[in-house]
Order: structure tokens, then C-alpha cells, then sequence
């Protein structure tokens, strides 16, 4: 009975680790990464800017606006830009977005404690035209030359799986 007990227990722990390996080699997640915003000050002159490394210009990529903020930030909503340039600087694509950052009760909508929230803000879809290192850069459009309480700001690209019945296929 205890052998039994064993093999099961053997062969649950190999399922889980097989389950496990398959949904960490099988992340779309391309490129991650946070730039700080010293003293939690945006200046509306300043732009965030990434440099992209992106090789497949076959696919359809996602990127994700993130934002990582204090409860000093003192709007309802923030006003913000997203632009990829490619390599070459002859493709450009801009989305603009006005994220509710307060809910009705005056609560903050982005998830957080203790005064730091964070959350995903926006995302443009991009097909790059050519591979390289993408320009992905964010401003502030919220007219103050500085935003305070502002304390970081994110992107993440991942390829979007392919799909047969995708527009680019009807």
C-alpha cells in the first residue's frame, strides 16, 4: 500500500513539473523592464525612452504601458503617450491614452498598499516592419511642466499567438 502511495505521489510530482516547464517555456514575454523616475518628478519635457530588441517582424506584438506610482500623485487621471520608431526612423505609430486612475469614491483603482500602487495603463499593437531595436518611448501629456508622485514607468512586449481566423487572414 505504501508503494502505491509513493508511485502516485512519484508520478503527481512529475505531472506538476512537467505542467510547470511547459507553461515557462511557452512565455510570449519578449522584453520587460521598469525605468525609475528620479525623485518621482516627470517633467513634461522629459520622455522615457527603451530600446527594443525585436526579431520577428512576422508576428503581431502587444506592448503594455505600466505604471508605478505613490499616493502623492495628485490627479484622478493621468494623460499619457506611447510611440514605437523603427529602426530605420521611417515608421512611427503613437496611441494616446487617459487612464482613470480614481474611482467614484476617490479610491485607487491600481492594485497596492501602503501608498505604492501599480497597473497596466495602456497597449498598442504593433507588427514591426523591420527587425532591430525598436524605439518604444512614453510622455506625459498632462500640461504641468512636473508630475510628482509618478515613481516608475514600464513596458512589456509580448508576441500575440497566431491565429488562422486573425483579420490579416480574412
Amino acid at each position: 500500500m505504501i508503494s502505491m502511495n509513493y508511485r502516485l505521489f512519484k508520478a503527481f510530482v512529475y505531472y506538476v513539473l512537467m505542467v510547470w516547464l511547459l507553461v515557462a517555456c511557452n512565455s510570449q514575454t519578449r522584453y520587460h523592464q521598469f525605468r525609475h523616475i528620479d525623485e518621482q518628478r516627470w517633467s513634461h519635457a522629459d520622455t522615457i525612452r527603451f530600446d527594443v530588441p525585436l526579431t520577428d517582424s512576422l508576428h503581431n506584438h502587444k506592448i503594455t504601458l505600466q505604471l508605478r506610482h505613490t499616493a502623492r500623485y495628485p490627479y484622478k487621471n493621468l494623460n499619457v503617450g506611447l510611440q514605437a520608431i523603427s529602426p530605420d526612423s521611417l515608421y512611427t505609430k503613437t496611441d494616446r491614452f487617459n487612464v482613470k486612475l480614481i474611482d467614484e469614491e476617490g479610491n485607487w483603482i491600481s492594485s497596492g498598499k501602503g501608498g505604492f500602487y501599480n497597473m497596466d495603463i495602456g497597449e498598442m499593437q504593433l507588427i514591426p516592419s523591420i527587425a532591430g531595436d525598436w524605439h518604444i518611448n512614453i510622455f506625459q501629456e498632462m500640461g504641468d511642466s512636473i508630475l510628482s508622485g509618478i515613481h516608475d514607468l514600464g513596458i512589456e512586449v509580448s508576441v500575440l499567438p497566431t491565429s488562422i481566423y486573425s483579420q490579416e487572414n480574412k
